[in-house]
């Protein structure tokens, strides 16, 4: 039974009992290696995280030699987050000291002033739900109606998912906990309180308020919730009442762009993400989910009345279908639109790739994906996972996105499918990209597709150029 280290096919592999496991810091007759996914020790940087240090390595980014081995010296102290300051602004030390009547007194004053606020708060939330106003605008006297306008006031950047989604983005958190933390998808709350007048709220990505949404704001307190913006964007917004526009922006922080369209699961935006040679990956071009028709499971179907909002919001104008043609005998026609271009493709998943009878498939695929008339796109199979997870994940290699961000938006789907929280059914990808040329994994990748599937460099090239911004 092997357990070690062992080469194979050029590459150093991580066996316990027999079995390739992914065990982060490992040490090895005095030398210390990372063990990534499928067992394979990597070379290069790599961040490594507390949980996968194993009490060997602290979270940081390191560098594994050409031989696999720590370079020691090589540690990088990730960022901490601010300490409060004193007056003086130095750091608080912690010390040792006795408590005086006085200091007593203090704490006591203290605690009274937190029960005040407990209480501030209590009656805030009672109010208005999860997003109080703090923007108060100056009470005004129309006739002998008073008008009064309280809005938002967006400090800190806009969330659009859980925060155990958002450490998982920052590579901070496991995914096992972000999925334990649930429904990963946060609309944008914009919350409000109107007196004696009614409001509409214009919002845009342009200062100009082009192209502008339009929300009513009904006289009294409450919230306008605002489903699929883009993280890592900058918003503008213009709220008119009584005569008045009150102007304002915000910021969402970067994140997963999870997105919720009714009668799926399992749907995100594969936009968002940088790359290691520092491109971003546009947003709102290849949106993933599930089927849309409920040809395979019936609760996936994308309801008549919601059609037309979401290619209000999308646009789409290819149903890029990775399911066999078997699921419809017939003229099927795309449940996003008469208008939409719509085919089956009968995708491989996981180790079919290197099968050949499925690499004529993997050929169309990734001569459709070089088409820039086939953007924006909904790319689906039936759960969302295997096929297009696999179709994703070859995509993300061309793009170059890094080793451990493609395996993360595999294991994304997790939240609709916990048996993903492990990245098991991705090793035979892997395993069967190490016999072809290139150092690393995304190079191996485009090896496979352009010797053996056919995809040709021009090909390579357009998809870069229409999803990547230059």
């Amino acid at each position: 039974m092997k357990n070690g280290l062992f080469f194979e096919n050029d590459s150093l592999i991580y066996y316990k009992d027999g079995h390739r496991v992914h065990a982060g810091a490992v040490e090895i007759d005095g030398d210390i290696y990372y063990i990534s996914s499928g067992g394979h020790a990597v070379k290069g940087q790599h961040i490594v995280h507390s949980e996968m240090g194993n009490g060997i390595l602290e979270r940081g980014t390191y560098t594994f030699g050409d031989d696999y081995k720590l370079v020691k010296g090589s540690f990088i102290r990730p960022k901490k987050r601010k300490l409060k300051k004193t007056r003086k602004g130095k750091k608080s030390p912690r010390v040792r000291t006795r408590i005086s009547k006085k200091g007593i007194l203090r704490i006591i004053g203290a605690v009274l002033a937190c029960i005040l606020l407990i209480l501030v708060v209590y009656y805030l939330e009672s109010r208005i739900d999860e997003q109080p106003p703090v923007r108060e605008e100056p009470a005004a006297q129309e006739g002998s109606q008073t008008v009064q306008v309280v809005l938002p006031d967006f400090e800190e950047e806009v969330l659009l998912c859980s925060d155990a989604a958002k450490e998982l983005y920052d590579h901070e958190g496991s995914i096992a906990a972000a999925v334990g933390a649930g429904d990963p998808y946060r609309p944008f709350a914009f919350a409000y309180a109107l007196e004696g007048t009614d409001g509409i709220l214009l919002l845009s990505e342009t200062p100009e308020l082009t192209g502008a949404k339009e929300y009513i704001l009904e006289e009294g307190t409450g919230q306008i919730l605002v489903d699929n913006l883009k993280p890592g964007t900058s918003y503008y917004y213009k709220v008119t009442a009584n005569g008045t526009d009150y102007p304002g922006t915000f910021q969402t922080a970067p994140s997963t762009r999870f997105l919720s369209i009714p009668g799926t699961e399992n749907t995100r935006d594969i936009g968002g993400y940088v790359t290691q040679d520092g491109h971003t990956i546009r947003q709102d071009l290849l949106i993933r989910g599930t089927e849309l028709d409920g040809l395979t499971k019936e609760s996936y179907l994308l309801p008549d009345d919601d059609i037309s909002a979401v290619q209000s919001t999308f646009g789409f104008v290819y149903d890029f279908d990775l399911r066999s043609p078997s699921v419809y005998s017939g003229d099927y026609q795309s449940r996003l639109g008469r208008d939409v271009d719509h085919r089956f493709y009968d995708a491989p998943q996981y180790g079919q790739i290197f099968n050949t009878s499925y690499q004529p498939a993997l050929r169309e695929i990734f001569r459709d994906l070089a088409e820039p008339e086939h953007y924006p796109m909904y790319m689906h199979c039936t759960w969302g996972r295997d096929r297009t997870g696999t179709i994703i994940f070859l995509l993300q290699g061309v793009l170059n996105l890094s080793e451990e961000d493609m395996l993360l938006e595999y294991r994304r789907s997790a939240f609709s499918h916990p048996d993903l929280v492990d990245a098991v059914y991705m090793e035979a990808v892997i395993d069967g990209l190490q016999p072809y040329e290139g150092d690393t994994l995304q190079e191996k990748i485009v090896s496979f597709l352009t010797t053996d599937v056919g995809v040709s460099e021009e090909e390579i090239a357009s998809i870069r150029a229409i999803l990547l911004e230059q």
